[in-house]
């Protein structure tokens, strides 16, 4: 259903478009209520061979879901004044920043997760740099891609790494290949570069410095993904 959310902005009537887009939205987030009632205790919940949910990503991905609908009440007014196929692409924009959280948050391969963790990067920047209402827009989406890009490199390197000692980077079978003796300071910098990215997203004090650009710059959709 987030996938026709992106014909859905671009085929609707410009009159239509703002409540058309925003019904459809609160459709997928209601149906997303029913992942709750699947979550196990123990063990995933399978939607197809790549996606699965467990009761750690569940909340997550309802709240993914959610943040759309309230991004496009959030968006209304700020963008009622542009060109139609400019709110069309901001649509799009938002669409597609939902559907790379889905995929990063029921991914059942490290790998997967890692580039559907990093593709929000493309439509969050965009978002940043063409619709923010500063003049230092630019300044923060170049901040936050290269603080991103920086953290995020060593974690892929450390990803190759584990895959070429457990064979395996699928999270279903992860747990029962061999494990990893932290013992010499090659094994630590492969622990920190695994946390790097998300101690910068977090942030982490010391590698902050694009968080209070960013959100200063961005409009408020985009304040609400970050």
């Amino acid at each position: 259903p987030t996938l026709m959310l992106v014909p859905t902005a671009w085929l609707t009537p410009s009159k239509c478009l703002w409540p058309t887009t925003l019904a459809h939205s609160m459709v997928i987030a209601l149906l997303s209520l029913s992942w709750l009632k699947n979550t196990m205790e123990t063990g995933w919940s399978t939607l197809n061979p790549f996606m699965a949910t467990d009761p750690l990503s569940t909340p997550l991905l309802v709240l993914t879901c959610w943040l759309l609908p309230l991004m496009i009440l959030a968006s209304q007014n700020h963008t009622a004044t542009e060109p139609i196929n400019r709110q069309r692409m901001y649509i799009s924009l938002l669409t597609s920043l939902q559907i790379f959280l889905i995929l990063a948050f029921s991914a059942t391969e490290v790998i997967m997760f890692y580039v559907m963790f990093e593709a929000t990067l493309i439509p969050t920047l965009i978002i940043i740099t063409r619709w923010g209402n500063q003049t230092e827009r630019l300044n923060a989406g170049i901040y936050f891609l290269f603080y991103t890009l920086a953290g995020s490199l060593p974690l892929l390197v450390a990803l190759l790494l584990l895959q070429d000692h457990t064979g395996t980077l699928s999270l279903f079978t992860l747990p029962f290949s061999h494990p990893l003796h932290l013992s010499s300071n090659a094994d630590k910098l492969w622990w920190a570069g695994c946390l790097l990215a998300f101690l910068v997203k977090m942030p982490l004090y010391g590698v902050h410095l694009w968080l209070p650009k960013a959100h200063v710059e961005a409009p408020v959709a985009g304040s609400m993904v970050l």
